[in-house]
Formats: structure tokens, C-alpha cells, sequence
């Protein structure tokens, strides 16, 4: 591994660590309760070594399907990921139909 690639995975590590420590304290908000910080860096451990293990070799994306695919024992995550996706999901622009070619339909297949 180069030195490049080592930084980018240290910066990738920190960034998790960073994000599943934020959400954990989020989530602790909410309930009325407040973490440790040995019990939010183990959070934020076992975060990241989830990914690590779900990771694919030659991956270099996670699609929402994955993520729906991680979270389906979970019937509360399953809920809130399926929420947030239909929140982006009409949030979005619809894509330009302009760009789509249109199927020519073979005379054979049009039913009369």
C-alpha cells in the first residue's frame, strides 16, 4: 500500500469514527441519555470495521440498496433508511427525458 493510499484510509477511518460518534450523540439527544466516551469510541469501532467487512473487493460504491440490505434485521433502521429515501427521492430532479432514447417497437409485437 502506497502512502497515498495509507492516508486516504487513515482520513476514511477518522471520518467514520467522527460521523458514528455525531450520530451516536444525536441518537443519545433524542433518547435523554448520554454516552461514555469509551462506549462511542467502541461504537464508532465497530462502525467501522462493519463497513470493512461488508466492503467488496474492487467496490468503490455503496448504493442505497446495500444500505437497505445492512439495516433489513433492523426493523427501526429499515424504517428510518426507507424514510430518508423517499424524502431524497422527491427531492430529486427529475431526470431529462431528452437524453433517453425511445424503443422502436417491432410491428410483429403491436397487438391490433
Amino acid at each position: 500500500m502506497s502512502t497515498e493510499q495509507l492516508v486516504i484510509v487513515i482520513k476514511a477511518k477518522q471520518t467514520i469514527h467522527n460521523t458514528a460518534r455525531k450520530i451516536a450523540k444525536e441518537v443519545g439527544v433524542f433518547l435523554g441519555m448520554e454516552f461514555d466516551a469509551d462506549a462511542l469510541d467502541i461504537i464508532a469501532e465497530l462502525t467501522y470495521k462493519k463497513l470493512l467487512l461488508y466492503g467488496m473487493p474492487k467496490r468503490s460504491t455503496i448504493t442505497v440498496d446495500d444500505v437497505k440490505l445492512l439495516v433489513r434485521r433492523n426493523d427501526s433502521l429499515k424504517e428510518l433508511v426507507e424514510a430518508k429515501v423517499e424524502l431524497i427521492n422527491s427531492i430529486k430532479l427529475p431526470e431529462s427525458v431528452s437524453n433517453k432514447r425511445k424503443r422502436k417497437t417491432a410491428n410483429w409485437l403491436v397487438k391490433e
